[in-house]
């Protein structure tokens, strides 16, 4: 088999350098700034963050109150497991964002091993790195943290070169990471067992088929038994628009906005994609087997469609496969310049609005947890954050904005306004000013009336009161 010459320490230092940089100042950083000035909602930052806290406290199937739902069932991703012993050191929330930088940064590694092997060209392997940092489905994903859907990037990552470079049992261990990621995986190891038949010994395509089925069967058959129901609400979104025939479903699947945002998503593969089908018109042929490992994809995007799900969490994994796919069709072929160019320019269209949003906060026209509603005013993010420490120890249940649940989620009693049960009467209330407040989908009237209400009732004792924050205690 022809190698590329071979990277050395100083280039795969600089790609590390130079690509983690990019990654971290266009999404990274300005996610975590976000995230300090209380610009994030329950979903799904408040969520996870209390996911890790209370499965370091209360394994295995702890209640979510900010979600009123246990933890496994709603998704199965027990790789929470490996990042919730963090939390007995660091918040929950900050332990969440950390970690789901890493796995990003960590996908990365799989790009150098093959470039190392002499399996990638430079140019190739440098232009992938950027396409995994800077796609745009990676950018939705860091920016709507935190889900372990986003994490999958670096076991999908992982397994895909260690099936090209045929280390076996990378590969099976890459599998069981993905697998513990959330329960649409097996579908992908169940997709790779054809390639694993066609180029691996025959354990590796059994142990494959065989681990994907158990897991599948574990996550979507045994759980529900062993657990109760699965109550997610996602749960029937592959079949909406069924009950009205097929037409009204491909319509919902087929309408503008979906077909934007798919497009979005994968528009900067086109130049690759355009130039390799180009070569291959031209009699270049591939690596032998390489395409069969596009099958990883099948399942991820088939799940996609009917869901209806192209953005934040559920895009980025679909660019690590897309990327190794492509590492696979390339081999140690070079990449024509006009190919780099097009991918290049794609890239920073596709990241204009969040580098909007960075230079318009940069700019002085809103705070780093503004948003259209909230401008996030000087003196807010001090407020907020005096307000939190007076609630932490405060006597449960309590009701919160949205946005302010993850820097609570240590607590097993919070509740973030909106998603209160019935008959909920919470002992203290911490209510961030309208229209400030991210409280996923709830419309400023109601949040108003909620201010007013709270304000209106008689407190035991008021803990924070100014133009940014109501937090109260009440007797029972």
């Amino acid at each position: 088999m022809e190698r590329a010459p071979r990277p050395g320490g100083l280039e795969v230092a600089a790609f590390f350098g130079l690509l983690g940089a990019l990654l971290l100042g266009n999404a990274v950083v300005p996610t975590w700034l976000r995230a300090h000035h209380f610009g994030f909602s329950n979903y799904d930052l408040g969520i996870y963050s209390q996911a890790l806290a209370r499965l370091a406290i209360d394994p295995p199937n702890p209640w979510l109150s900010g979600r009123q739902i246990h933890l496994f069932n709603d998704h199965v991703d027990p790789i929470l497991f490996l990042v919730a012993p963090f939390t007995w050191r660091w918040p929950a929330v900050e332990v969440a964002l950390v970690a789901e930088a890493l796995f990003a940064l960590l996908a990365l590694v799989p790009l150098a091993w093959l470039a190392r092997e002499g399996r990638l060209s430079r140019t190739a392997w440098w232009l992938l790195g950027a396409l995994l940092v800077l796609d745009v489905g990676v950018t939705q994903g860091l920016t709507f943290p935190a889900h372990p859907t986003t994490w999958a990037m670096a076991p999908l990552a992982l397994l895909l070169a260690a099936l090209l470079l045929e280390r076996w049992r990378v590969a099976l261990l890459a599998l069981v990471l993905l697998l513990a990621c959330k329960e649409e995986f097996p579908f992908v190891g169940l997709a790779l067992v054809p390639y694993a038949w066609k180029r691996a010994p025959r354990w590796v395509a059994w142990s494959f088929g065989s681990l994907s089925a158990v897991w599948g069967i574990l996550a979507l058959a045994v759980r529900p038994w062993l657990l109760g129901p699965v109550e997610s609400e996602h749960a029937a979104t592959p079949f909406r628009g069924l009950e009205q025939g097929l037409g009204a479903f491909l319509a919902l699947r087929f309408a503008p906005h979906q077909l934007a945002a798919m497009g979005n998503l994968l528009a900067a593969f086109l130049p690759l994609a355009v130039c390799l089908a180009w070569k291959r018109w031209r009699g270049e042929r591939a690596p032998d087997g390489a395409g069969w490992l596009f099958l990883a994809l099948a399942p991820l995007l088939g799940i996609r469609f009917l869901s209806m799900a192209w953005q934040a969490h559920y895009a980025a994994v679909v660019v690590a496969g897309g990327v190794l796919g492509l590492a696979a069709l390339l081999g140690t072929r070079p990449v024509p310049r006009w190919v780099a160019a097009a991918t290049v320019v794609l890239l920073i269209a596709g990241n204009e609005p969040f580098l909007r949003r960075t230079a318009r906060v940069l700019g002085g026209q809103h705070g780093w947890g503004g948003s259209a509603d909230c401008p996030d005013a000087p003196g807010r993010v001090d407020a907020v954050a005096r307000a939190i420490e007076r609630v932490r120890a405060a006597p449960g249940p309590l009701l919160v904005s949205g946005n302010l649940l993850p820097w609570l989620a240590e607590r097993g009693d919070v509740v973030a306004y909106g998603g209160e049960p019935e008959g909920f009467d919470p002992s203290t209330v911490l209510l961030e000013a309208p229209t400030c407040g991210d409280t996923w989908g709830q419309p400023t009237p109601a949040r108003e009336a909620a201010w007013r209400a709270a304000h209106e009732r008689t407190a035991r004792a008021v803990l924070a009161d100014d133009a940014f924050v109501y937090a109260a205690t009440f007797a029972r």
